[in-house]
C-alpha cells in the first residue's frame, strides 16, 4: 500500500516538473515572439521615395517677339526665362529654327559640365563660336560662323543680350552677320593693315557665370526679374 502511494506521488511530481519546464522561461520567450505581444504605439516604418532629380532642360528654343530665341530658364525662378541668343537664317539648310534648336541642345549638353565663357575659335578650318566648361579645357562648338563673317562680331550679335550686359554699355548692332558674305570689319582691317580677327587663337570670351543660376554653377548676379515669355537683360542695371 505504501509502495503504491509512493509511485503515484512520483508520477505527479514528474508531471509538475514537466509542466513547469514547458511554461517556464522558454515558454515565456516563445510567447514574447508572438505578434500579439508586440508593444502598442510602435511607429510603423514608411518607405520614402527619393526626390526626383530636376531633369527639365534649362536651354530651349522658343518664339519671342516673332523670332526663334534660345531661352534660359533658371531653376530658382520657376516659370521664368531669359533670352540668350537669336540666331539668323543661314541658307535653306540651316534656317533660324534649326540653328536655334541646335544651339539650345548644345548648351544644354554642356551645361552639366559647368559653363564658363563664350569664345571664338577655329575648328577644321572653320571659324566657330564655342564655349568653355569647368570640366573640359577644350572649347566646344556652339555653332559654325558663316564664311566671310567676323567670328567675334557674329558671336556678339547672336548673343546680343549677353554681350551688351557683359560689356556694360550699349553698342550698335553689327552688320556683318546680316549682310551676306560681306565682312565689313575684315575689309577695314585689310585697308588699315590690321591682322585678321579670325585667327586660330581663341578670343577673350563672354563670361557666362553671372547669367547662370547657382544650381548651374553660376553666380546669378545678372539674373533678376524675368517673365514667362522672357525679357531682355538691361545693361544699365549692371554698371
Amino acid at each position: 500500500m505504501v509502495r503504491s502511494t509512493s509511485g503515484t506521488f512520483a508520477k505527479v511530481l514528474m508531471g509538475g516538473l514537466t509542466t513547469a519546464l514547458l511554461t517556464g522561461p522558454f515558454g515565456a520567450v516563445g510567447q514574447a515572439q508572438t505578434p500579439e505581444s508586440t508593444p502598442e504605439g510602435t511607429p510603423e516604418t514608411t518607405s520614402t521615395e527619393p526626390a526626383e532629380a530636376d531633369t527639365a532642360p534649362r536651354f530651349t528654343c522658343q518664339m519671342q517677339d516673332g523670332k526663334y530665341t534660345v531661352m534660359y530658364s533658371p531653376t530658382s525662378q520657376p516659370g521664368q526665362s531669359y533670352p540668350w541668343a537669336v540666331p539668323q537664317d543661314m541658307g535653306s539648310a540651316w534656317p533660324a529654327e534649326r540653328r536655334c534648336a541646335t544651339i539650345s541642345a548644345r548648351l544644354e549638353e554642356y551645361r552639366p559640365d559647368g559653363l564658363m565663357a563664350l569664345e571664338t575659335s577655329v575648328e577644321n578650318g572653320y571659324n566657330t563660336v564655342c564655349v568653355t566648361t569647368e570640366s573640359t579645357p577644350a572649347c566646344r562648338i556652339v555653332f559654325t560662323v558663316p564664311p566671310g563673317q567676323d567670328a567675334m562680331a557674329t558671336r556678339d550679335l547672336v548673343f546680343d543680350n549677353l554681350a551688351i550686359a557683359d560689356r556694360g554699355d550699349q553698342t550698335d548692332a553689327v552688320t556683318t552677320f546680316a549682310g551676306g558674305n560681306s565682312d565689313v570689319l575684315g575689309q577695314i582691317g585689310n585697308i588699315l593693315g590690321l591682322p585678321s580677327s579670325t585667327s586660330s587663337s581663341r578670343s577673350s570670351g563672354i563670361n557666362l557665370k553671372p547669367f547662370l543660376d547657382p544650381t548651374d554653377g553660376g553666380t546669378g548676379a545678372r539674373l533678376s526679374g524675368g517673365s514667362p515669355t522672357g525679357r531682355s537683360l538691361n545693361p544699365d542695371a549692371f554698371r
